[in-house]
């Protein structure tokens, strides 16, 4: 921001900063939200992040009670407007007066937290958990308000732990991944970045973001969490359209945020098939990922042979609603509901114990139930509700499983960095030695 003016009445100074927020930009009221848009476009995503950028300065945001931040990285090779610069650099938006186009005018910022100044190029490591927690702390410290939001833009591939990029079979991508550095960001530095920053809302406008291992490693970090289970376009999200509607809100609550995505991309992406996203209440979360594994350790102990192993992963594998990239290998992720009312509806051919057949049918009704609470709204194409996934296994071709998970989804494996579903889930995580009361070590290790 360039100032020549320093208007002395106005109480928020931005230190660090080059400037002071005018009412005219501002308005007369105190800042109601900050959003942070952590924008990790240093690989082919990179003309798609421009895209969105413009998007953002199609918001009229002249007297609007939000402040809009970007931390922008860009790649050298796959957009080569606004000059070809391929740092990052932290951007306030500013609205276009020529509409949306596709050329930047939002000004630059120093953030001294990131060594970042308006003037200069430098390059950061978007995969580095340090970035991402001194980018929240410099928004709330210079752009002060009473609720802030967290945007993760970019690749996106749910649970992923600690290994190197460099290992991951293509074409599995991951929280800001970041060609230059060749790194991403495992879920549980994200945890880390993100844990105890007071944020109101975390949002993934990235593939497989509505997971229970991405809720549950951010469960206690914000209010409201939205994403979507499944692979999204590399268009993403539309920001003139939800920022536009989200603003005409007189409260600008949570609900009002969370509505104005949801209903933004269900109008934008209403023709693909498999398209869905998530409002998840993460004060919910426990109590959900608690039924899950309660169910995933009924059915688990029902399974007494082969042939019943066999019902149950052929619905896991074939039947249920499944997401993942359509090129192998490629992680398999289920839709928990679905999962869940598939295998009930095959509980008496698992097992005879009626007993049995009716813990199975109880525990998926607990699980509805959990489901119910920590997804207050959702929207999927297929007409379904209560959308959120969990992984399964990585698949070799369509129905065909790895022949073993990898080692920072087993719990108890020499991997480091796991997260945190991977580390206490009892009975849907695979373990180094099989479990007779977990589903996931049943249908793939288990010697019937």
């Amino acid at each position: 921001m360039k100032r020549i003016l320093i208007i002395c009445s106005l109480a928020v100074v931005l230190l660090g900063c080059q400037g002071i927020i005018t009412d005219t930009q501002l308005g007369t009221g105190k800042r109601k939200w900050t959003f942070i848009v952590y924008m990790a476009a240093d690989n082919e995503l990179e003309s798609s992040a421009i895209a969105d950028f413009n998007e953002m300065e199609g918001v009229l945001l002249g007297g609007q009670p939000v402040s809009i931040l970007v931390l922008f990285d860009r790649h050298e090779n796959y957009d080569m407007t606004n000059g070809n610069w391929s740092d990052t650099r932290l951007f306030e938006v500013r609205s276009d007066p020529a509409g949306i186009n596709s050329t930047i005018i939002s000004p630059r910022l120093n953030c001294p937290e990131l060594g970042l100044t308006k003037d200069t190029a430098t390059e950061l490591n978007m995969a580095d958990p340090l970035v991402l927690s001194k980018v929240i702390e410099f928004s709330k410290r210079v752009y002060p308000a009473e609720s802030y939001a967290l945007f993760i833009w970019g690749h996106g591939t749910g649970w992923r732990g600690g290994e190197n990029v460099s290992e991951l079979p293509q074409p599995l991508k991951a929280v800001a991944i970041d060609d230059t550095s060749s790194q991403y960001m495992p879920l549980p530095s994200l945890g880390q970045a993100v844990s105890g920053k007071g944020l109101s809302v975390i949002a993934f406008d990235t593939c497989f973001g509505a997971l229970l291992e991405v809720a549950y490693q951010i469960r206690n970090d914000a209010a409201l969490f939205v994403g979507s289970e499944g692979v999204i376009p590399s268009t993403g999200w539309d920001y003139t359209s939800f920022f536009t509607t989200f603003l005409l809100h007189p409260s600008l609550s949570i609900q009002d945020l969370g509505d104005s995505i949801q209903n933004q991309y269900s109008a934008q992406y209403g023709g693909l098939s498999n398209a869905s996203i998530s409002q998840i209440d993460l004060s919910r979360v426990d109590n959900l990922v608690a039924k899950f594994n309660n169910f995933a350790g009924t059915v688990a102990e029902s399974l007494a042979s082969a042939a019943a192993k066999d019902i149950v992963l052929d619905q896991v594998l074939q039947q249920v609603e499944g997401h993942y990239i359509a090129s192998f290998p490629s992680d398999l992720y289920v839709d928990v509901f679905d999962c869940a009312q598939k295998i009930t509806t095959v509980r008496t051919s698992i097992t005879s114990d009626v007993s049995r057949q009716t813990n199975i049918a109880a525990a998926a009704a607990d699980l509805e139930a959990a489901l119910t609470l920590a997804i207050p709204s959702s929207w999927a194409k297929n007409g379904t509700t209560k959308k959120i996934g969990v992984h399964v296994i990585s698949l070799q071709g369509v129905g065909v499983p790895s022949s073993s998970h990898e080692l920072a989804y087993i719990k108890g494996s020499t991997a480091i960095d796991k997260s945190a579903f991977v580390e206490n889930s009892p009975h849907w995580v695979p373990n180094v030695t099989p479990r007779n009361d977990n589903l996931l070590d049943k249908l793939f290790y288990w010697i019937y």
